[in-house]
């Protein structure tokens, strides 16, 4: 749909100005490098550049306008003769207006689903958008487009058929839930679990719940919350949100949604599991996978699908890139799972890794990095890691600063297979192809910044 001016401006609450005429806006865009015709840009302030810097190229490059902020206007009065100024307080706030409008005009839409937790709140994403996608036409948030610059877009790229829209909200910070859930006003929100990632800002688990639960803000009354009965921090909540509460575990007899007869094939890379009188199977091997399948199962009920339905959306599940991709590369398992880490995920993977490797008679070998934004934590959760790995008889090729603690537990706690090499990747490499031999399963995972398929890309190379 396009938009006129005044309409956007009415939208994002800005204030007009220019001489433009009246063009109809078809793009929205946050990069003056990539303006489309009859775009309008938004000036956003990110951490590395400020897009009140190129307003004027923006313009240069065919925006039929700009948002820009009122405390930032200067030297923008010789655009007024070009382009359509909106002045706004926020333009990060403008942004989410913009999209929480647009997906107002949708009225065909009958079913939005909010996902959050974390860990797994990306797989729990598309294990939902699988299923619901067997009955509604359904859109999702692609990539890690769960924040507010990339949320919008999601809602911005709707299509005027779409029954159903399945987003994912992340933060790193208090506030930033609710902004998302007002904006997006989702009937259904999904909390995977409540773990260690962004502690360092938030300062302990406490606080990351109760970021966790802003999700309720922009929710009715009547609307549904899905919770993790086996997360003591969630299940605490019972009776508590206001919300319709459906609980799923395999462990708490009293969830609604439970797993039950779990059997998991490392080779075939499927696990299978009951509930509710049905046998589901999910291309995906580990509990925790089986803990991001259950929220898709709960959705399926709230939305009204079949027990066949709900399988079907699981045949047809694809996990996001860089996480937990097994395939065979010369004799040997790799599992991508490079695209972010925590303690719990790491754990998890431990699990899938060790399991794997007594499937191929070979060795599990992981190649980790830092696990970041822990803070006082990180020491912790890193010896953490290394004990865990001793004891799943798991050997370690680490590099990065934080690393080393891990290193150290592993080393101190017996590990005879334990390899550190800082912030040298390719020796890392180069290292591990000499050792590597055909039946081992080597798992690669780290924080998004470390990069960690850098290694698994020079590693291939050497073959």
């Amino acid at each position: 749909m396009d938009l006129s001016i005044e309409e956007i401006a009415k939208a994002v609450k800005g204030e007009i100005s220019g001489d433009f005429g009246a063009p109809r806006i078809k793009n929205i865009v946050t990069d003056s490098r990539k303006v489309l015709p009859d775009s309008l840009f938004f000036a956003l302030k990110g951490e590395n550049a400020d897009g009140h810097d190129f307003v004027a190229k923006a313009v240069e490059n065919g925006a039929l306008g700009a948002v820009v902020q009122k405390d930032k206007m200067k030297g923008y009065g010789l655009l007024d003769k070009r382009a359509a100024i909106i002045e706004v307080r926020d333009t990060g706030d403008a942004l989410l207006d913009a999209a929480k409008y647009y997906k107002s005009l949708f009225k065909n839409i009958d079913v939005t689903v909010a996902v959050t937790g974390s860990v797994g709140k990306t797989t729990a994403k598309e294990f939902a958008y699988s299923v619901l996608g067997t009955k509604f036409k359904t859109q999702k948030s692609e990539g890690n487009f769960n924040t507010g610059t990339g949320l919008p877009f999601t809602l911005f790229s709707l299509d005027e058929d779409t029954k159903a829209l399945v987003l994912e909200m992340g933060m790193d910070k208090p506030g930033e839930i609710k902004r998302l859930s007002e904006t997006a006003k989702p009937e259904t929100a999904v909390i995977t679990n409540i773990g260690t990632a962004h502690i360092e800002k938030l300062g302990s688990k406490k606080k990351i719940k109760e970021a966790k639960f802003e999700i309720l803000e922009g929710m009715e009354p009547g609307a549904n919350i899905v919770l993790n009965a086996d997360d003591p921090l969630l299940y605490s909540e019972k009776n508590k949100t206001g919300k319709k509460e459906h609980f799923f575990g395999i462990n708490n007899r009293e969830a609604d949604f439970t797993a039950e007869n779990i059997e998991c094939d490392y080779k075939k890379s499927t696990s299978a599991f009951s509930a509710d009188n049905f046998r589901f199977t999910i291309p995906a091997v580990g509990f925790h996978n089986i803990y991001d399948a259950l929220p898709a199962l709960a959705a399926g009920k709230i939305y009204g699908l079949t027990d066949k339905q709900i399988q079907q959306g699981f045949d047809n599940f694809k996990n996001a890139g860089m996480r937990q991709n097994m395939y065979d590369y010369n004799g040997i398992t790799i599992i991508d799972d490079c695209y972010n880490a925590s303690l719990e995920s790491v754990l998890a993977a431990f699990e899938v890794l060790s399991k794997t490797a007594l499937e191929t008679k070979g060795r599990g070998i992981a190649v980790l990095a830092d696990i970041l934004e822990a803070g006082e934590h990180s020491n912790q959760i890193h010896a953490d890691i290394g004990m865990a790995a001793v004891k799943k008889d798991i050997s370690l090729y680490l590099f990065g600063e934080k690393s080393k603690a891990a290193f150290e537990a592993a080393f101190g706690g017996g590990s005879c297979d334990c390899f550190y090499f800082g912030g040298d990747k390719a020796a890392l490499a180069r290292t591990l192809f000499g050792k590597a031999r055909k039946g081992d399963v080597i798992l690669f995972k780290a924080s998004r910044q470390m990069a960690a398929e850098t290694v698994l890309e020079d590693f291939k190379n050497l073959f």
